[in-house]
């Protein structure tokens, strides 16, 4: 018992001593290319965005953007209604793009409305009762960050919250990287939009003797 005592002790020993004069090497920090983290848009009260991880390039420097596409020209969403909407990341000279959106309503920063994937470039989370979408390369054989293309754009649905939500404001967040496997010389844009809420769509009521009226 004493022997395997002093053999354990010894051990100890030497791998405490190891540790303090040899520690393993750091590993690498890379990209979030499978899915970013959820609440990292910008949005209120206190979300991060991708910059907090991709920080060595000044955040919105006015060389690149990102955009909320599919909701041009309008003021107002209709509640219930589906849109298709989607974002895109640009930057010249960059080579690899991610992003990240969230819709919350003004009135408490709750959750507006849900979203729905078109396609496995982008995909869903959740996180502190909010949704978020984002880029994904979670499905083999799909590279979600677009890598070689000369700008990020994707789409996917988003239908309104029921009446009664108000305004609404879109959050998002873009990362035009430049596919280097690491989080260092990456841009990071944000962008937000605010639509107030319109008229629901009027459904006239009727009845079977008004529907055979219309066959006579």
């Amino acid at each position: 018992m004493k022997r395997t005592l002093l053999t354990a002790g010894i051990s100890i020993g030497v791998i405490v001593g190891w540790l303090a004069f040899d520690p393993p090497a750091p590993r690498q920090v890379a990209a979030s290319s499978t899915q970013p983290p959820p609440a990292h848009t910008g949005a209120p009260p206190s979300e991060g965005t991708c910059h907090d991880c991709h920080g060595d390039n000044t955040l919105n420097d006015g060389n690149g953007s990102v955009v909320i596409t599919g909701l041009a020209g309008l003021t107002e969403y209709v509640p219930g209604q589906t849109y298709t909407v989607g974002a895109v990341v640009q930057h010249s000279g960059q080579s690899r793009w991610g992003f990240e959106m969230t819709v919350l309503k003004d009135s408490d920063n709750l959750m507006a409305g849900s979203f729905a994937d078109l396609s496995p470039l982008t995909a869903v989370q959740s996180s502190g009762g909010k949704s978020y979408i984002g880029h994904s390369t979670i499905t083999p054989g799909t590279d979600g960050t677009l890598t070689g293309f000369p700008v990020g754009t994707w789409a996917f649905n988003w239908t309104a919250p029921a009446a009664g939500a108000g305004s609404i404001t879109f959050y998002v967040a873009g990362n035009a990287a430049n596919n280097s496997g690491t989080n260092q010389g990456d841009f990071i844009y944000t962008n937000s939009l605010t639509l107030n809420e319109g008229a629901s769509t009027a459904v006239e009521a009727t009845t079977w003797g008004k529907i055979k009226l219309l066959y006579r």
